[in-house]
């Protein structure tokens, strides 16, 4: 089938996310390509989220009530099984799409080879009422499998691929992950497929009070554990490469906070092997010594994947 007629599917998983949920469907509506549906999966929602959906008279809209309350990656997997398009696209229900998404978006599918479409965006600080953009520069397309371990860059907001690649997983999202389990998503479908970027801002993530991860530190460290172990398991051969370095550096990181956290003691000798691999590493290493406070200010300039 041409990608012009092609069915992109939609997938919102919910889960008492009634605040911002009619912006993000609106989003989807007004969108300039038409042939899509929304695969919307209600984690046993008890707000009025249903209400919401379903006030949209829109037979391309698929309400799922879920059997049972789930985890995120288990709700994302429940999902997947009812997609009916040749490309699939997650829309959380705070965040928002411009009018063209979808068009620009698959217009970038041209190889075959491409199983990964992400664009730029903004993220929106609902509270400060302010902006930033994902990249300020070009990202890399190809083949990217070692690039992404270490560098990752795909906001699942942003993020459209084919339904093929699940063909080549073993499984699709890992279920032991609620903090980074789309980063191992799109590393995996990476280690078989090429990624494609497209530089127009036509995404918008939304961080609130509810959504800042960089708050779950312990959670983010034991599962870039878990990851890490997994990577090398299946690719003995990365075990010195620089990207798995990063991952050590950024386990290294939440380490750190963590003890400083439960313990109030800056262990910096646990980040200070790695201050040469990630330059914010050195800021935050000498912010350390100026206290608490001080350092929990610098995090507001590094940002939330320090």
């Amino acid at each position: 089938m041409d990608k012009h007629q092609a069915l992109v599917s939609i997938i919102m998983n919910c889960y008492n996310s009634d605040t911002y949920l009619k912006e993000a469907i609106t989003s989807v509506i007004s969108q300039t390509y038409n042939n899509w549906e929304i695969i919307f999966w209600d984690n046993q929602s008890n707000d009025d989220s249903a209400k919401i959906v379903k006030s949209f008279d829109d037979e391309r809209i698929k309400y799922y009530y879920a059997p049972e309350h789930t985890t995120l990656g288990e709700g994302r997997n429940l999902a997947l099984e009812h997609v009916n398009g040749e490309y699939i696209s997650f829309l959380d229900c705070d965040d928002w799409w411009e009018p063209n998404k979808i068009e620009i978006t698959l217009s970038y599918f041209s190889d075959d080879k491409v199983g990964i479409v992400h664009t730029n965006g903004s993220q929106f600080f609902q509270k400060q009422n302010r902006y930033k953009e994902f990249h300020k520069s070009i990202q890399p397309s190809g083949y990217l499998f070692e690039e992404l371990i270490g560098n990752y860059n795909i906001s699942l907001v942003s993020a459209m691929f084919r339904k093929d690649v699940l063909n080549d997983l073993d499984y699709y999202f890992d279920t032991r992950f609620s903090m980074i389990e789309e980063f191992d998503f799109f590393v995996r479908v990476a280690n078989t497929w090429k990624i494609n970027y497209c530089h127009e801002l036509l995404c918008y993530w939304r961080a609130h009070e509810a959504s800042l991860t960089w708050s779950k530190k312990e959670k983010v460290q034991n599962e870039y554990e878990i990851f890490l172990e997994k990577i090398l398991d299946r690719y003995p051969k990365l075990i010195n490469h620089k990207s798995v370095k990063i991952i050590e550096s950024k386990i290294a990181y939440h380490k750190f906070l963590n003890k400083w956290n439960s313990e109030d003691v800056a262990d910096r000798k646990l980040i200070y092997k790695y201050l040469l691999l990630d330059k914010r590493l050195i800021l935050i290493y000498i912010a350390s010594f100026f206290g608490k406070k001080t350092y929990l200010n610098l995090l507001k300039f590094v940002g939330k994947n320090v």
